[in-house]
């Protein structure tokens, strides 16, 4: 069974308004100035929370990243995938692919927004930054969800993410790559990561698969 692995943020949900909100916040509450947050993010690239807060207060990160998360969690947040993006994994589920998800996220914060947007129901494993030690560009998480899924042809695994870590984590793993353009937030920076396909829409991740025989 061929598995499809894919990543939440700017990939599945358009959930960076909230996280612009939440990180200009704790950054100009904890370090007294304001930033431009969505350059922040972007020059994260796809790193989790906590890098961060190692990055912005090397002393007491984790000070940052309770501030960041009591802000986002704590808003009013519009969770809603991408267009086209539940009619793709209505499709996969239907054609009776296997489908994980992979995310610098906290599991149980992930899990409760694919709830909230309606799409828990089309993965088999949700794998967030708190279920292992290392995280994306490291393939460990990624390993983690194939073993979940007791995936039994790994090789043939794609992995779909709008960020370089994402990119960097596939290869990592030994796995394809798909660059979700239609989400990220600096198309120079993922596709600088080289990955194996490119997605301008949810939908070209369709015929991108059929091209690879996928599942065949």
């Amino acid at each position: 069974m061929s598995v499809i692995l894919w990543d939440m943020d700017d990939t599945l949900l358009n959930t960076l308004p909230g996280r612009i909100r939440a990180l200009a916040d704790a950054h100009e509450a904890l370090l007294g100035t304001k930033v431009d947050a969505e350059a922040l993010w972007r020059s994260h690239r796809g790193g989790t929370l906590e890098e961060m807060g190692q990055r912005l207060m090397a002393g007491d990160p984790g000070r940052f990243v309770a501030a960041y998360r009591e802000r986002y969690y704590g808003q009013q947040r519009d969770i809603r995938p991408f267009e086209g993006v539940e009619a793709v994994l209505r499709t996969f589920h239907d054609g009776g692919f296997q489908m994980g998800i992979v995310t610098s996220k906290l599991a149980w914060g992930a899990t409760d927004e694919l709830t909230t947007a309606g799409l828990l129901q089309y993965f088999h494993t949700v794998v967030g930054a708190d279920d292992t030690d290392s995280h994306k560009p490291d393939p460990e998480p990624i390993f983690l969800a194939l073993d979940r899924m007791v995936a039994d042809r790994p090789g043939d695994a794609v992995f779909i993410g709008d960020s370089p870590a994402d990119i960097w984590a596939a290869r990592n793993a030994g796995i394809r790559s798909i660059a979700a353009l239609w989400g990220t937030l600096d198309t120079g920076l993922v596709l600088d990561a080289t990955p194996d396909f490119t997605a301008r829409s949810p939908g070209e991740v369709l015929t991108i698969l059929a091209e690879m025989g996928f599942g065949q």
